[in-house]
């Protein structure tokens, strides 16, 4: 059964919620159910919503009726979790047919990473390449619990961890959080890449080299995927955090 927003997120605590609305771009309180619908309206157009309307309002008043009102709020459901993860891995062309959602999570992930790395200048991918994280640092500092792992591996090697295990999963949606950010100019707190050290201090630093390039595009009829992928990252990396 396909999840809902609310549910996949329904454990997160005050901090995580405030990350995921800033993501968003919500200026009021941020809830649950505010996430919901801000993802819904990034996912359908409003624009067509509002056009639908008007047309509804003007038939309605040549049918000369007075007692009903179709409000654009209704005009469209909140999509599910499932549907935008599907959504975001066939606009990043990663969609695997028969994939499970933990599958789609982890190709959206490194669908990013991917599209980071065609954008850099050839030094800057080597850098990438090269750089070593620790992995029992990054399971200290994010408080992973479960499985250890330990040792000095370069960023290419810990992403193998990927293909197996849950762990794998938060370091690939991390980073990819950390090139998403960097390329959209939002500031998230260092503590959300916790371990990742150099690895992402580089990604997320000033040389704003990923800033310039884009990395999605859409029309105004069409879902808005530069915000609804970095929100989906983020729930990713939290949820893969919560689970090891």
């Amino acid at each position: 059964m396909p999840q809902l927003i609310v549910d996949v997120i329904a454990d997160w605590n005050s901090e995580d919620i405030q990350n995921l609305g800033k993501l968003l771009d919500i200026k009021e309180e941020v809830t649950p159910e505010g996430i919901a619908n801000k993802l819904k309206w990034f996912y359908h157009s409003k624009t067509i919503a509002s056009i639908e309307q008007n047309v509804l309002s003007v038939w309605d008043k040549l049918k000369k009726k007075t007692d009903s009102e179709n409000d654009v709020e209704a005009l469209r459901e909140i999509p599910s979790y499932d549907e935008l993860i599907i959504g975001a891995c066939k606009q990043m062309d990663t969609y695997e047919e028969n994939s499970t959602i933990k599958e789609s999570e982890l190709h959206l992930s490194l669908a990013v990473i991917i599209e980071a790395l065609n954008k850099m200048k050839p030094k800057e991918r080597v850098d990438f390449f090269v750089k070593q994280i620790d992995l029992q640092k990054i399971t200290n500092e994010s408080n992973i619990k479960g499985e250890s792992y330990t040792g000095v591996l370069t960023t290419v090697a810990a992403l193998g961890l990927a293909q197996a295990s849950g762990f794998g999963i938060f370091l690939a949606s991390t980073t990819a959080l950390g090139f998403l950010t960097h390329a959209v100019g939002i500031t998230l707190p260092f503590a959300v890449y916790s371990g990742l050290g150099s690895t992402i201090a580089f990604v997320i630093g000033p040389a704003g080299w990923l800033a310039a390039g884009a990395f999605f595009s859409w029309k105004l009829t069409k879902a808005e995927w530069k915000k609804i992928i970095p929100a989906l990252i983020y729930i990713i990396s939290v949820n893969s955090r919560k689970s090891n």
